[in-house]
C-alpha cells in the first residue's frame, strides 16, 4: 500500500502480508503539483515483476516515471509532456507485448490514445478512436478471457449502461454491451474477487455504502454478489494483494496510518519486489527526455 501525505507530498510504502503490516519505508517527497497518474511495469526490469509509478505535473502536463524495487526508488526518467486536456484512462497490456501501456482520453472530444512504454521510454503510440463524453472510464481488466489481453470498461454517466471494449495490438477489436446498473451504484474498482485470475467489477452504493461485485468473463456478466456495506464516511483505498513490518523508530516513526494527513494513491502494486498488478488521444508527447529528480532522498531512510 502506498500512502501520500497531502501536506508535504511525502510517499510512504507499507508492505502487507497475511493481513498484517510487516514493514514500512519512505520513498521520498515530491511537490504536490506532481500527482499520481498510474502504476505498471514501465522500466528495464519489467520481466522481474517491478512496479513503477507515473506522476504528472498538473500545471504543465509533464509525465515522469519512477522505477520502484525493494521499497526504493531505483531510477527516474521523463517520458515527455501531454496536453492537460488528455486525461488518464488506465494502464494495461494494450499492445499485446506483455508490458504496461498508458491510455489517455481527450476530455474535449472523447478521443482515446494509447502510448506504449518500455525501458522508461515511449516506444509507440496509436489512436483508438473516439467515444462520446457521456461514456466514462470504469476500469481496465481482462474481460474477454483472452490470455494476456487488457480490455477497457466504460459506463454511460446518464443511463448507467456498461460497455466493454476489447483491445489487441493497440486496436479496438470488439465491443459488447454488458447491461445497465442504477446510477446510485458507482465505480469502486476492478479486482480478482472471484478468483486470482479474474477481472471483476466492484460497484458501491453512494447512499448506503454497500459493495456489489459483478463477475465478467467472455465479455459477459456471469454472476453477481453483495460484499457487504461499510459506512459512507469510509472511502475506498484500493484492491490488491500486498505486503509489510512496523516502521523504524530510530529517527522517528513514519506517519501513522490514521487517514488524517495521508492520501492513498494506489493499492495494486508490488513495490517490495514481488509480482505487481498493472492495476486503472492523438495528443503527441513532447520530446523532452531530461532527468527530473523530483523525489528528495528520505532523511530517515
Amino acid at each position: 500500500m502506498l500512502l501520500r501525505n497531502s501536506t508535504s507530498g511525502a510517499f510512504q510504502v507499507y508492505d502487507i502480508a497475511n493481513n498484517n503490516v510487516i514493514s514500512s519505508s519512505s520513498l521520498g517527497t515530491v511537490g504536490s503539483n506532481w500527482q499520481a497518474m498510474g502504476f505498471g511495469t514501465f522500466g528495464p526490469f519489467a520481466s522481474f515483476g517491478e512496479t513503477d509509478m507515473l506522476l504528472r505535473d498538473v500545471n504543465t502536463g509533464k509525465v515522469q516515471v519512477y522505477n520502484i524495487d525493494n521499497n526504493q526508488i531505483t531510477g527516474s526518467a521523463s517520458i515527455g509532456t501531454i496536453g492537460l486536456n488528455w486525461q488518464f484512462s488506465g494502464v494495461g497490456n494494450f499492445d499485446s507485448s506483455g508490458g504496461s501501456d498508458l491510455l489517455v482520453r481527450d476530455s474535449n472530444t472523447g478521443a482515446l490514445q494509447v502510448y506504449n512504454i518500455s525501458n522508461n521510454q515511449i516506444t509507440g503510440s496509436a489512436s483508438m478512436g473516439t467515444v462520446g463524453l457521456e461514456w466514462q472510464f470504469s476500469g481496465v481488466g481482462n474481460f474477454s478471457s483472452v490470455p494476456g489481453e487488457s480490455d477497457l470498461l466504460l459506463r454511460n454517466s446518464m443511463t448507467g449502461a456498461l460497455q466493454v471494449y476489447n483491445i489487441t495490438n493497440n486496436q479496438i477489436t470488439g465491443s459488447t454491451f454488458l447491461g445497465t446498473v442504477g446510477l446510485d451504484w458507482q465505480f469502486a474498482g476492478v479486482a480478482p474477487v472471484l478468483a486470482e485470475t479474474s477481472s471483476d467489477l466492484v460497484l458501491r452504493n453512494v447512499n448506503t455504502g454497500a459493495f456489489q461485485v459483478y463477475n465478467i468473463a467472455n465479455n459477459q456478466l456471469t454472476g453477481s454478489a453483495p460484499l457487504g456495506a461499510v459506512g459512507v464516511a469510509w472511502q475506498l483505498g484500493g484492491f490488491a494483494p500486498i505486503g509489510s513490518v512496523p516502521p523504524p523508530v530510530e529517527d522517528g516513526p513514519p506517519p501513522a496510518m490514521d487517514g488524517s494527513t495521508a492520501q492513498l494513491v494506489q493499492a495494486m502494486a508490488g513495490f517490495g519486489g514481488g509480482s505487481g498488478a498493472a492495476i486503472s488521444n492523438t495528443a503527441p508527447l513532447g520530446g523532452e527526455t531530461s532527468q527530473q529528480p523530483l523525489l528528495t532522498t528520505p532523511q530517515h531512510a
